[in-house]
């Protein structure tokens, strides 16, 4: 009796303890914003708005087109702030002559519903529908960005449906090793779910890929994209912008960092062609 009583215990601390960290894994995962600080005519860049049916509250995005035939890049943005933040970054791409696709996902912005680890990636999933099927864009000029914790979802649409190429901004590799980087004295990582584990995906990847990052990012250790690559078949490059930090290399080395992004997409999608 006393072994049963002790073992029903032990379960139950350990249930408590998992429920407890996954509650942790999610605020630190998902922090959404609702205030907008720019918009898109301060910029000189008129958008088409769009709002998404996805079940659970429309997802609102903007959609830049320049030009019918050019690449179009998806978006997929991390785990704070909102589109409305993204608009310096955004308007490089488009000065470069990419058309954007960028939304915000459940919870953030103008977007209803709530953040969460389905719903960030069913969201990633509608924005792609969109396009190809809402907009007729082909796949083939289509190049995935997933910055940050974007580049879950934007691996997981590599690995799915037909694109032209992948880019992975200052991603990490899993969430276990993000919690032993921010927790390095304590077992956290034990309690973390392996959801969302891009060594997993980038090995199955069979299209080319970009990893960029900055040499200072205090978000997510530069070794994360580092390790990202050594995973990833070929072809794949490797970037790393010097004194940029996780949200700042366009800022820091705005030649580097479009010139390596608008290159990558230039020649994978004239491949695809």
């Amino acid at each position: 009796m006393l072994i049963l009583s002790v073992t029903l215990g032990a379960g139950l601390m350990l249930g408590l303890l998992l429920a407890a960290g996954r509650r942790h894994e999610s605020v630190s995962l998902f922090q959404p914003a609702r205030e907008d600080v720019y918009v898109p005519h301060e910029f000189q860049y008129k958008p088409q708005e769009v709002f998404l049916n996805t079940g659970g509250g429309a997802i609102h995005g903007w959609f830049f087109g320049v030009d019918k035939s050019a690449p179009t890049l998806l978006y997929i943005h991390g785990n704070a702030d909102t589109i409305a933040q993204r608009l310096p970054v955004i308007k490089g791409y488009i000065s470069r002559g990419l058309n954007v696709f960028i939304y915000d996902p459940h919870g953030y912005g103008k977007s209803g519903g709530a953040a969460s680890k389905s719903n960030f990636v069913s969201d990633a999933f509608a924005a792609y529908q969109h396009l190809t099927e809402g907009r007729g864009i082909r796949p083939g000029s289509i190049i995935l960005l997933g910055q940050s914790l974007g580049g879950v979802p934007a691996l997981r649409i590599a690995n799915s449906k037909p694109v032209a190429g992948l880019i992975l901004e200052g991603t990490f590799t899993t969430v276990r090793q993000m919690a032993r980087d921010r927790y390095p004295w304590l077992p956290i990582w034990l309690l973390a779910s392996a959801d969302f584990d891009n060594e997993r995906e980038i090995r199955r990847l069979k299209i080319p890929v970009l990893i960029i990052n900055g040499s200072e990012d205090l978000t997510i250790a530069p070794y994360h994209s580092q390790r990202l690559f050594d995973l990833a078949p070929e072809p794949r490059e490797y970037v790393r912008i010097e004194g940029a930090g996780h949200t700042t290399m366009f800022e820091i080395a705005p030649d580097a960092y479009y010139g390596a992004i608008t290159s990558f997409v230039q020649r994978t999608v004239r491949h695809t062609i």
